[in-house]
């Protein structure tokens, strides 16, 4: 049995090896655009959150990030109208920041947002919700 765990721990031991190394030499390791919400949302949490539905409008979208962030972009899609841009009156770097909507109607909306790190890494994020 002593024979057989050896290899095996040793195996083992070298893939978590590997995978910290890699993290180490990646400068940005962790901050690439998320593929989907589960790996977003390690990253960012947003208000309102992708997939929220609710009765009451937000009059406002929050992000806050894992580290300072200056927030270069937001963009609104309501409906089957065009998106349209939401001044990002802030251009400072923060962990936090929130931007004022527009009055919003009932039906479906996609936030699209872009933030920029301080080492000049991008991030890009959407958010989906629901007004009933």
């Amino acid at each position: 049995m002593r024979k057989l765990l050896s290899p095996v721990l040793v195996a083992l031991s070298a893939f978590v090896l590997a995978g910290v190394a890699q993290a180490q030499t990646d400068p940005h390791a962790g901050h690439h655009p998320a593929p989907g919400a589960a790996a977003q949302a390690a990253e960012v949490r947003t208000t309102p959150a992708d997939g929220w539905m609710g009765s009451t409008a937000p009059t406002a979208f929050s992000i806050t990030f894992r580290h300072p962030m200056r927030l270069t972009a937001v963009s609104l899609k309501s409906g089957e109208a065009d998106p349209a841009a939401i001044a990002v009156t802030d251009a400072a770097s923060s962990a936090a920041v929130s931007v004022p909507l527009p009055a919003l109607a009932k039906g479906n909306h996609v936030l699209t947002w872009s933030a920029q790190g301080a080492d000049g890494h991008v991030m890009n994020g959407v958010v989906r919700f629901m007004v009933h």
